[in-house]
């Protein structure tokens, strides 16, 4: 492919083979061993047809761009593309923080160190909870003598609210006298440091969203205060300590149970379980108290109200008994007046008695809801029933201990159930004959007044006498009926008033809690360290992104309008297998991907650039963009593969190669550019691991960088060159910088332009390409260094 050339003749604008190919069109016969790249190449850098003169080539290619040949995606579809573009989006993240490992690491190396060392400063602080369970099944002072039904349920909620109240917690602080202790008054404020209040504030919220979404309702801090309070709490060292108190102190609901639990958090255990425990009992204390003034309202407004109705009730018996009397003067005979007489006598003593059996039930019945057995017994006098009394007490007591354990509390709970048992059948039993004894009361007085009719009727009253009559007595039976229902109920309180229960009671007391509930250290550390990786590759992306740099062969096609040759993959020097520098892995590593690449890159450009191929120029719009790196391996690469290829340092600014490969630079093509003279064999050096000859830059002393260049030997030089080698590969400075590598373009016959990934700008390539058509019609190839 490079054999044939004996002399050195000039290049012409048109050679045969581009001719050939210009004619072919589509049909231009292509390598069948060439990779994906190479195919993609030589379609995207076939040439076009010349005009008559190399101007009229130029001013053709600027007025009409090349079109650019869709690619196989293109060609074939795209049939999941929001899977493609996940998979480039997850590409382009992985491949930022490649790029940008270092900032990456020490960023999220950072957010631990740091976590670590504000999660150490914060101080150690425990947790003690106060367990209480709301029962209701106590009959309510002020209602009806029938129970709420079994299925209600208990306002748990409206309870926790109370907890959270200012006024609990400022009567727990007065109770405490928490107002002189400087934690809470002169440190309520400014002790606690930002840090910890923020941490523990996200914890809170944390807790409370996972609680909330397992269902765990009403599981909430202790609320904000009032507008008054707060007022009241800038000179009220009371208030500052009751703030300071529910910030500490957490009341919420477990799960969807009755119970309630009061948290409070200090940075002492005992303190901790004495604030819980104080906090429940003053909430319980203060419940019996609203309780008490309840029942001491509700005693006077009965009180007023059996008044009221006992008057009512005499006026109607004697309204009755004068109606009677006057209807049972009427009569001439003497027996029916007698007859009315006795019955109204019977009538008068069977309700005396009535109302004394009713006032003893409703006094028995007020003893058996309250449970008051002693003072049930010694009404009914029942010594046993006092007896029995005390020992139910006894074994409460005992169950209400800290101290008894499982299987004593179980027994003692047994026993306390056939105490109860035993007095309520006791109860039963000696109440039951009182009961009979109302009921025929009741059915006595009914006979009676049924005879009082009969005996007021055989007086023949008349019509209006008797509707009269039936009136007053039921109005009489109404009110006698309303006046012992609430004497009954005024009874029933008054017994209730001296043993008012609350209805929360402390089923588990808070003790000192034997290990620490703030800070969570590790969970902490792993949330920093969590957010220090997130912030990582935030910040590789974002500085990968910005500037928005190439770092894909799609962004380095669409910058350039030509296919991308070659991906060539990132290498550290010295990281290779025994530490050999990136252009020795062809040697080391033949079959690594970077190898590949190289093979892939110099397949490409032989094919996009026909028979007549012998030169090639590698350049870059910047430094550090590997151009050296790839023009090295290129040729060692061609060497490889049985050419003769010779390698020449044209950077005269900057030189590299000799000192890659260790070789003297004092004279090079420097001075062959200067001194008249042929191309002698000292001034060629040999790659030691190749078969690559190789031209170095030369010294230039004090010359100017651009002065060999300038020289009219160049040409003759290449063609020279030409001659006697298969393929001349000249690595060039940065285009972008200097005017060096276009000084040269007119010599070659080929160019490739090295972009760097994730450094190079589409604006800059995208010029130097430009730049390097709008001067000469060589082939340009593009090839992506560094990629991920």
């Amino acid at each position: 492919m490079y054999q044939g050339n004996d002399g050195a003749p000039e290049l012409p604008s048109t050679s045969p083979q581009r001719e050939r190919l210009a004619g072919a069109g589509e049909h231009a016969p292509q390598a069948p061993y060439l990779l994906r790249s190479s195919r993609s190449a030589a379609a995207g850098n076939q040439p076009r047809e010349h005009g008559p003169s190399e101007a009229g080539q130029t001013r053709s290619r600027l007025e009409q761009p090349q079109a650019r040949p869709p690619s196989l995606r293109e060609a074939h579809g795209t049939p999941s593309r929001g899977r493609g573009d996940a998979a480039r989006t997850i590409g382009r993240v992985v491949g930022a923080v490649r790029r940008h490992f270092l900032l990456a690491a020490a960023i999220a190396i950072g957010m631990v160190v740091l976590t670590t060392g504000i999660v150490l400063s914060l101080a150690e602080k425990y947790t003690a909870t106060a367990l209480l369970v709301v029962d209701q099944r106590d009959l309510r002072l002020l209602g009806l003598d029938t129970p709420a039904p079994a299925a209600a349920s208990p306002n748990v909620d409206s309870e926790v609210e109370i907890m959270k109240s200012p006024s609990i917690a400022q009567e727990v602080a007065s109770r405490l006298n928490l107002a002189s202790d400087p934690r809470f008054v002169a440190g309520a404020e400014g002790d606690e440091s930002v840090i910890s209040q923020f941490v523990g504030g996200t914890l809170n919220v944390f807790k409370s969203s996972l609680q909330s979404g397992f269902g765990m309702l009403g599981d909430e801090s202790v609320g904000p205060e009032g507008q008054d309070a707060l007022e009241s709490g800038k000179t009220d060292p009371n208030a500052i300590a009751a703030r300071a108190l529910q910030r500490i102190t957490t009341v919420r609901r477990r799960g969807l149970t009755n119970v309630i639990a009061i948290d409070v958090t200090a940075e002492s255990p005992s303190e901790a379980a004495r604030l819980a425990n104080a906090y429940a009992e003053t909430y319980i204390d203060g419940q019996v108290r609203a309780k008490l003034r309840s029942a001491e309202r509700a005693e006077a407004a009965l009180t007023e109200r059996v008044s009221e109705l006992g008057e009512a009730l005499r006026r109607s018996e004697t309204q009755i008994k004068a109606f009677a009397m006057a209807q049972a003067s009427q009569p001439n005979d003497d027996a029916s007046r007698r007859d009315v007489d006795r019955v109204q006598g019977s009538i008068a003593s069977t309700t005396r008695e009535l109302n004394s059996l009713t006032t003893r039930l409703r006094e028995i019945e007020g003893f058996i809801a309250s449970q008051n057995y002693a003072s049930l017994g010694q009404s009914l006098s029942i010594p046993e029933m006092v007896v029995m009394d005390e020992q139910r007490r006894t074994l409460e007591q005992r169950i209400q201990r800290p101290s008894e354990g499982d299987r004593e509390r179980s027994d003692l709970r047994q026993r306390l159930e056939l105490v109860n048992s035993q007095l309520q059948a006791l109860s039963a039993q000696r109440i039951e004959p009182i009961r009979r004894q109302f009921e025929a009361g009741n059915e006595r007085l009914a006979l009676l007044r049924q005879e009082l009719e009969r005996v007021i009727q055989r007086t023949d009253p008349s019509t209006d006498i008797s509707v009269n009559l039936f009136r007053l007595q039921q109005e009489a039976a109404s009110t006698r009926q309303l006046y012992q229902e609430y004497l009954g109920r005024l009874k029933a309180l008054a017994q209730q008033r001296n043993i008012v229960s609350p209805d929360v009671h402390v089923v588990a007391a808070a003790s000192a809690p034997p290990v620490k509930s703030f800070p969570p250290r590790t969970i902490l550390v792993l949330l920093g360290g969590a957010a220090g990786l997130v912030l990582a590759v935030g910040a590789a992306y974002a500085r990968d992104n910005y500037p928005a740099n190439l770092k894909s062969e799609d962004e380095l096609e669409e910058a350039t309008g030509l296919r991308c040759s070659a991906i060539v993959p990132a290498i550290k020097r010295g990281s290779g297998r025994g530490g050999v520098a990136p252009e020795d892995e062809i040697f080391d590593r033949p079959t690594s991907e970077f190898s590949e690449a190289i093979r892939r890159l110099r397949v490409s450009i032989a094919a996009g650039s026909g028979e007549s191929f012998k030169s090639l120029l590698v350049t870059s719009s910047h430094p550090a963009e590997g151009k050296s790196t790839i023009a090295l391996s290129l040729a060692r690469t061609a060497a490889e593969a049985g050419l003769k290829v010779a390698l020449l340092d044209c950077n005269f600014r900057d030189p590299v190669l000799h000192t890659r490969l260790g070789l003297d630079n004092r004279n090079g093509l420097a001075q062959l550019l200067l001194s008249p003279g042929v191309i002698s064999a000292p001034l060629i050096s040999a790659d030691p691991r190749s078969t690559c000859s190789v031209i170095t830059s030369g010294d230039l002393a004090d010359i100017p960088p651009d002065r060999p260049l300038q020289s009219a030997r160049l040409g003759k030089i290449l063609r020279e060159l030409g001659s006697n080698f298969d393929l001349i590969v000249l690595d060039t400075p940065s285009a972008g910088l200097v005017a060096d590598p276009l000084m040269l373009v007119h010599h070659v016959d080929a160019v490739l332009v090295v972009a760097r990934a994730g450094r190079t700008a589409p604006e800059n390539v995208r010029s130097l390409v430009d730049e390097v058509t709008h001067i000469s019609n060589k082939n340009v190839f593009t090839a992506l260094n560094f990629a991920s």
